[in-house]
C-alpha cells in the first residue's frame, strides 16, 4: 500500500486478523469463490477488469478492476494478484491526496462484497476491523480520511 492510499482489506469472516511488523495477516481456513467476486463486480455500475493496474507483470490480468465514474477512481485488487478458484482477500484501495480519491465509493464497494462474499472489513490506516453495517464506523472511517486529505 502506498502512503497515499487509503486502503481496505476484504477477509473471509470466521478468519482473524493478526498485525505484527505492519503486516497483516488474516488466518484461518475461510476462503470465498474468486469467480463469485469477479461476477459481483462485472455486475456493479462503474467498475471495470483493467489490467493496466497490475502491481507487477507476474499478476494475472483478472485480478485488477478500477472503479470510474468519471470523476472518482477506486482499485480493486483480488487475491493479491493470483487468480485462483478459492480466494482469501480483496484489496480496495483509493488516493487520499488527490480529488479523484473517495473514501465514500470505496466504502459502498466494500459494502457491496462483504454483503455478497460473507467477508469482513479490515481498515488498513485505523489498523482494525470496521463493522459496515455501523454508522458510526463509516462516519469514523471518513473523518479519518477527511483529515488525512486536508493535511495535503
Amino acid at each position: 500500500m502506498a502512503i497515499w492510499d487509503y486502503q481496505f482489506i476484504l477477509f473471509p469472516l470466521g478468519n482473524v486478523p493478526s498485525l505484527s511488523d505492519n503486516v497483516i495477516e488474516f488466518v484461518g481456513f475461510n476462503k470465498f469463490s474468486f469467480y463469485q467476486a469477479v461476477d459481483v463486480l462485472n455486475k456493479s455500475a462503474n467498475i471495470k477488469n483493467d489490467p493496466s493496474l497490475k502491481s507487477w507483470k507476474s499478476f494475472d490480468d483478472e485480478c485488477y478492476f478500477l472503479y470510474f465514474d468519471g470523476k472518482h477512481k477506486v482499485e480493486v485488487e483480488l487475491n493479491a494478484g493470483s487468480a485462483t478458484e478459492e480466494a482469501e482477500e480483496i484489496s480496495i484501495r483509493t488516493n487520499i491526496y488527490q480529488d479523484e480519491g473517495s473514501v465514500i465509493v470505496a466504502l459502498q464497494i466494500c459494502q457491496l462484497l462483504c454483503a455478497s462474499l460473507n467477508l469482513g472489513c479490515w481498515n488498513m490506516k485505523l489498523r482494525e476491523i470496521i463493522d459496515l453495517q455501523d454508522v458510526s464506523n463509516g462516519t469514523a472511517t471518513i473523518n479519518h480520511y477527511s483529515q488525512l486529505r486536508n493535511k495535503s
